[in-house]
């Protein structure tokens, strides 16, 4: 397997874990599943920090500086751009995902009700990064 399938899978099973654990805390009023949903969106910031540092989306391999002055920017530019490329926007949005999880089990904690939205807001997010994943795939 390739880097780029790790680039584009363990963000997504982060993503759908999180999610089931949080609705069905949610739903069966069981305050564990909700601390684990959000400490699997902490994990998804984490993990996101990690491949960012560790140079998984360093595009110096693909152009030289030369050829970056020397190149045009045309419209045929957006379909050659490399596939980790495409998945860095999500990446940060991971990142923002796992942010907000910090407070959220702080707010979880004190069993404050204002939990749900930062709950929804987080997972708006997270899927909003899934889907510019599958965009980027589709492409």
């Amino acid at each position: 397997m390739s880097q780029d399938t790790f680039l584009y899978t363990t963000p997504q099973w982060f993503i759908f874990a999180s999610i089931i654990a949080l609705v069905y805390g949610w739903v069966e009023k069981k305050r564990i599943f909700t601390f684990i949903g959000l400490a699997l969106f902490i994990l998804l910031g984490i993990y996101s920090l990690y491949a960012i540092i560790q140079g998984y989306f360093v595009f110096s391999k693909y152009l030289t500086p030369e050829e970056i002055i020397g190149y045009e920017l045309e419209e045929d530019v957006v379909e050659e751009i490399p596939l980790a490329g495409k998945l860095l926007p999500a990446y940060w949005l991971f990142i923002l995902t796992g942010i907000l999880g910090i407070p959220g089990i702080l707010l979880e904690w004190k069993k404050k009700k204002q939990v749900r939205i930062l709950i929804i807001i987080a997972g708006l997010i997270a899927l909003s990064g899934f889907f510019i994943i599958v965009s980027a795939l589709k492409e």
